[in-house]
């Protein structure tokens, strides 16, 4: 039989040595001690983000907002559709941050052939990515959803202030109502690509961007010259809001000192 003692001795030989808090401090802040620091996932960094949204803007303008949905740009994406409503919050917000993009992107675009005249909107319809943009703006400003409606009004108001500022050296005309210029100025510019498919047959050209080569040269005579060269006798050639005519042929514009 063992005795009381000798178990005593065994427990105490088994026990595991206990650290002090300080040992144990200690030995976290030693040299060469590793830490364990969280890593973040892949998916979660901006380059996702930005596959997302790429991929929602092919989406969008190739099958329309309203049958495109999350799960499609995911699988376009290659991502969960958990993590699109992780960068983008939902549908609205993803549509959203495509449309900011494409603004900026097409205008940077402009800004940055704008010394090439009438090959610039050629230049810009050869990249297949300008072209899918300037596809993504015009489905989006004929959505007849409220979406495409403020769309439409941020494309007008984008007008407008160049109007106002210049854009890439070219300085506007003034208006009196700077509104309806900028309307009819981006009405005018919409209808190259809202008008694709007829253009083409009427032109016999096979793409955007063989159609705008040919329009091109014309826009910007209209935009430099106008139209019109000569007027009816006695046509009422008055512009101005308040209704008072001016004589086409005083450099004053009719004001007088």
């Amino acid at each position: 039989m063992r005795s009381t003692h000798d178990d005593s001795n065994s427990k105490k030989q088994s026990a595991p040595k206990k650290q002090s808090a300080a040992q144990t401090q200690g030995a976290a802040e030693a040299p060469g001690a590793t830490e364990e620091k969280p890593t973040r996932s892949p998916n979660a960094s901006p380059e996702t983000a930005d596959r997302i949204r790429t991929a929602a803007i092919r989406e969008f303008s190739t099958h329309g907002f309203t049958k495109s949905t999350i799960r499609s740009i995911a699988s376009a994406a290659e991502v969960s559709p958990g993590l699109v409503i992780h960068h983008f919050g939902s549908k609205e917000g993803l549509r959203t941050a495509c449309d900011n993009y494409v603004f900026d992107a097409i205008a940077e675009a402009k800004a940055a052939n704008a010394e090439y005249a009438t090959q610039a909107m050629q230049m810009i319809f050869e990249d297949s990515n300008m072209a899918m943009n300037i596809n993504y703006l015009m489905k989006s400003l004929l959505d007849p959803s409220e979406h495409g409606q403020r769309y439409f009004e941020h494309y007008i108001s984008l007008v407008e202030d160049y109007i106002a500022h210049g854009f890439a050296g070219y300085v506007f005309r003034q208006s009196e109502d700077p509104r309806g210029q900028a309307a009819t100025i981006a009405t005018l510019a919409l209808a190259p690509a809202i008008l694709e498919h007829r253009l083409q047959e009427s032109l016999g050209t096979n793409d955007t961007a063989g159609t705008m080569t040919r329009l091109a040269p014309h826009l910007l005579d209209l935009y430099l010259n106008g139209v019109i060269e000569a007027i009816p006798e006695g046509a009422d050639t008055n512009t101005d809001s308040d209704g008072t005519a001016q004589d086409p042929t005083d450099p004053s514009g009719g004001d007088q000192p």
